[in-house]
């Protein structure tokens, strides 16, 4: 085969295929942003559930406090999404956590939520009747 005789076969068909690689590449990584981030809003946004169901013990939940930690916990472990809004929702059974995020055209709602729970009335109620109990016994 002379120099002059090559064909570009190869050539035109890589031409082709490249840009779909690279779509598919592309895809990949927006997709695994995407997911990173929602893991992190998510874990965050129960922390703070969690962390508002135990100040609730004390008395009425701080709803501004609970949103700068949140702020707090993400601050700089988004890649994708700027930043984020949260709302905080407390009520007689639990505290609500919702968190919106935006990044160009997509979006990312999160609600998470913790129970108010108070064991230690649950644990009274036992030790009174295990004391009557042994009254009783005696």
């Amino acid at each position: 085969m002379k120099k002059g005789d090559l064909r570009g076969s190869t050539v035109v068909e890589a031409a082709y295929l490249f840009p779909m690689i690279m779509l598919v590449w592309m895809l990949v990584l927006f997709a695994l942003f995407y997911y990173h981030d929602k893991n992190i809003l998510a874990g965050a946004s129960y922390e703070t559930a969690v962390v508002g169901s135990e100040i609730a013990h004390e008395g009425e939940v701080p709803e501004g406090k609970l949103a700068q930690y949140f702020q707090e916990r993400i601050k700089g472990k988004l890649i994708f999404f700027g930043g984020a809004s949260i709302s905080v929702n407390s009520g007689k059974n639990g505290i609500e956590v919702k968190v919106k995020a935006r990044a160009r055209n997509m979006a990312l709602t999160v609600n998470k939520s913790a129970a108010i729970t108070e064991p230690e009335k649950l644990i009274r109620k036992f030790r009174i009747a295990r004391q009557r109990l042994e009254e009783i016994d005696k």
